[in-house]
């Protein structure tokens, strides 16, 4: 009898303790020491706690309470804060009390996608931050991970991506306030793992996708980096979104569909942040690089993803993207620093008001037909178009007919327009540019005077030839 009872005090014992467990105030993971929080924007801070529990936030003369709703679920909506240098505590209460240390406020970015994106810091990969960096003041230059937030020093540089370092670097540079890096993003995943699942069924039916995507695998399926990535942070207050992702798509062939894909994704983010928080919906800055491969399978569909994420920019409001075709062919470029300085020069133009800047290379605009020549204008030609390659003429242009027969094109720029011929098309409807190449290599043509590289491009619609989708890349 005695020996039952201990088991039944024991039992008594860890239920209530699961109960104290249930009832202690949490705060979603997000949150932690050393973070930083978005500036000139409300701030959601959220968590759980017992149904009912009133609960208190705390931070820099603001004082929020709430109660924890009949699920045990709260938020709060700090208001807009001023740029903070210097750390405070941001205290969370309610039957237990949460003390965050060292919490400064200035510019958020989510930073997600696939394997360009995810690529660290790795000293076995010979990558690593130029060590002159970390004898500058790196204190306000902080990023998240699953393991919470860190400030960047010569330890963790190995847990920072180095698109989003490259990107944020600028940024701290340029702005002098603090940086934060929210980090999300998985290797070989494509876009629709990335939604939520109902919206990625209704994409895939209104495009006529396939069922299961041409390539059902744990990790690539509809929803499931969402739920396990994004939905827990969740309307996280930032400026905005640095995105670098597609290769997966390519291979998978859904690379044509991708010019659709891509601003529904964005356009579903926006949605739930704004409907999460409470808040108006905000066309946040979505930045995206514009994937550089060639190759890796020499079927996939390269050029389709890259002119659909060109054709986005139109598609979508408050976009911006980075052509990284000069860092191709591979499938893993080494130097991923012009894909985020790239970026960072969007973001500063756009969102902070660097207006003297330059920040894309050549975009095609519209496309004349004057008798046996095709005449093409372009939108940030910056001080005038430039031919990278040598000679006079350009190089890696086609046109076409109406039957949609591309032959290598003649093509050279007069003024701020280039004009491209071919005496096999006497009649042009379509033209292209870095298409494709024979050997892949990442040389360009077009450039503006600045140096940005002009986006590949083609102005028909006809859909790619597709065959069985590789499956273990």
């Amino acid at each position: 009898m005695k020996k039952e009872m201990r088991f039944l005090f024991a039992a008594l014992g860890a239920v209530a303790c699961a109960s104290v467990a249930l009832a202690e105030v949490k705060v979603a993971p997000v949150f932690g020491n050393n973070m930083v929080l978005q500036r000139e924007l409300p701030v959601p801070v959220w968590g759980t706690a017992a149904p009912g529990e009133k609960i208190s936030v705390s931070f820099a003369g603001q004082n929020l309470e709430t109660e924890a709703d009949a699920e045990g679920k709260w938020m709060v909506k700090l208001a807009p804060l001023m740029t903070l240098k210097t750390g405070k505590q941001m205290t969370v209460k309610g039957s237990n009390t949460i003390t965050f240390h060292d919490v400064v406020v200035g510019e958020v970015w989510l930073c997600s996608g696939q394997s360009n994106m995810a690529g660290r810091f790795m000293e076995n990969k010979g990558r690593a931050i130029d060590p002159k960096v970390f004898k500058t003041d790196l204190s306000g230059f902080r990023f998240n991970t699953a393991k919470g937030w860190s400030v960047l020093d010569e330890k963790t540089q190995s847990q920072v991506s180095c698109v989003a370092y490259f990107f944020g670097i600028e940024l701290y540079k340029e702005l002098d306030i603090p940086i934060g890096l929210i980090q999300s993003y998985n290797s070989a995943t494509p876009i629709q793992a990335w939604m939520p699942l109902e919206a990625s069924e209704q994409i895939r039916k209104e495009l006529g996708i396939p069922e299961g995507w041409n390539d059902v695998q744990d990790i690539r399926n509809p929803a499931v980096q969402f739920d396990s990535k994004i939905a827990p942070i969740v309307p996280v207050a930032f400026r905005g979104v640095i995105w670098y992702q597609g290769e997966r798509n390519a291979k998978a062939f859904t690379g044509w569909e991708y010019r659709w894909l891509l601003p529904f994704h964005i356009k579903i983010w926006r949605e739930l942040w704004a409907d999460t928080a409470g808040l108006p919906l905000r066309n946040f800055p979505f930045y995206y690089v514009q994937v550089p491969t060639q190759e890796s399978p020499v079927d996939a569909e390269w050029p389709w993803l890259r002119d659909g994420m060109r054709r986005a920019l139109d598609m979508t409001e408050n976009t911006g993207m980075a052509v990284f075709y000069d860092y191709g062919p591979g499938l893993h470029p080494d130097n991923k620093e012009p894909a985020g300085k790239r970026l960072a020069l969007w973001a500063l133009a756009k969102d902070y008001g660097r207006t003297n800047l330059v920040y894309s290379g050549p975009l095609l605009d519209q496309v004349q037909i004057k008798g046996d020549k095709a005449v093409l204008t372009f939108k940030h030609v910056g001080g005038g178009l430039k031919n990278k390659s040598d000679g006079k003429m350009l190089k890696f242009f086609e046109i076409a007919g109406n039957d949609g027969k591309y032959v290598a094109a003649e093509a050279w720029i007069e003024g701020d327009t280039v004009v491209v011929q071919s005496s096999e098309v006497p009649a042009p409807v379509y033209v292209r540019y870095l298409f494709t190449k024979r050997v892949p290599d990442p040389e360009v043509s077009l450039i503006n005077a600045e140096g940005l590289p002009a986006s590949s491009f083609m102005t028909d619609d006809f859909k790619p030839p597709r065959t069985t989708p590789e499956k273990n890349q």
